[in-house]
């Protein structure tokens, strides 16, 4: 909205020339303004501005000769707002707690603290490590940061960062579209587990066909993602195995593998080996666990928010950390 002119507040009604009112209307002026109404005089409020007397008259007479009205008169040695006085007193107060609030936010905002940040997760992080190493301490850090997580396949979380509806996506690097800007964080080992009342969790070692007794817990067979899992369970060494229960959503098939229901397969990043050993027994088959890598999706630099950039700070950090444990 465009302001051309201001109606004067003195009898001879002219117009005052919205250029003039800007600049002659300044934060310092109205702050000036301010500390002498709410310390009572001017020598008062240079003392609380550590500025000399003579500059709070100046901001103070430059105040009147833009509005063109009276703010203050003497009166008992002290000084009183006149009615024009008043109402600005009451604007400019709001106005300059307005401007600190204003310049605060626009601070944080520049450090990651406030706004909002749009993350994607591959679901093989629907995990209470990912929770617990990752995203709680980003929180603390952050407590006035809108988080919104997002968990799905890795190829549809790199599409919707494409499509600037998520800011960024921590995924697998496994068909990820060929335009998407790809930065590889850390591998993780693909282990076959069960619960530690299992049966199988009392073995050293189990055999292809053990685990093919006790079926596998695994994503529904014609999803998504099943391609992948089959190549991972042959390079687990399961060449033979029997899918007992199908679940659509890792977090469903971790709890049905902590109530003993069967194997599940789990990727293990870095920073959850101890969390995820303590919650699930993991099984030896006499091969080396697979591995996969995951990493990060995202914008053009350019077009990365502070918090975007903080979040890809953290996890290149922890990413690095859980690598060297």
């Amino acid at each position: 909205m465009r302001f051309k002119r201001y109606e004067s507040m003195d009898q001879s009604n002219e117009s005052i020339n919205a250029t003039d009112l800007y600049a002659g209307l300044t934060l310092t002026r109205l702050q000036a303004f301010v500390a002498v109404a709410d310390h009572g005089g001017f020598s008062a409020a240079a003392a609380y501005l550590a500025l000399g007397q003579s500059t709070i008259s100046f901001h103070v007479k430059a105040l009147e000769r833009v509005l063109r009205a009276r703010l203050i008169v003497y009166r008992e040695r002290r000084v009183h707002l006149t009615t024009a006085g008043e109402e600005l007193y009451r604007v400019a107060s709001s106005v300059l707690r307005d401007t600190e609030r204003l310049a605060a936010t626009v601070r944080n905002i520049d450090q990651g603290q406030l706004g909002e940040l749009r993350v994607g997760a591959s679901m093989a992080f629907e995990l209470a490590a990912f929770f617990e190493r990752v995203v709680a301490p980003f929180r603390r850090a952050h407590p006035l940061l809108r988080l919104g997580l997002e968990f799905g396949h890795s190829v549809r979380l790199a599409e919707a960062v494409h499509e600037r509806r998520l800011d960024l996506a921590y995924v697998q690097n496994w068909r990820l579209p060929t335009a998407a800007r790809y930065e590889p964080l850390h591998t993780a080992d693909f282990i076959l587990m069960v619960a530690p009342h299992h049966p199988l969790a009392r073995k050293e070692v189990v055999s292809e066909a053990q685990v093919y007794d006790a079926g596998l817990i695994a994503a529904p067979l014609y999803s998504q993602e099943w391609p992948h899992y089959e190549q991972l369970l042959r390079e687990a060494g399961l060449h033979r195995y029997r899918v007992a229960l199908e679940i659509d959503g890792v977090h469903a098939r971790l709890l049905a593998t902590r109530a003993g229901l069967g194997v599940m397969g789990v990727f293990v990043p870095p920073y959850a080996t101890q969390h995820m050993h303590a919650s699930l027994h993991a099984l030896r088959l006499g091969v080396p666990s697979p591995r996969a890598e995951f990493g990060l999706v995202s914008r053009e630099p350019a077009l990365w928010s502070p918090a975007a950039n903080q979040f890809a700070s953290w996890l290149r950090q922890i990413a690095s950390a859980g690598e060297q444990l």
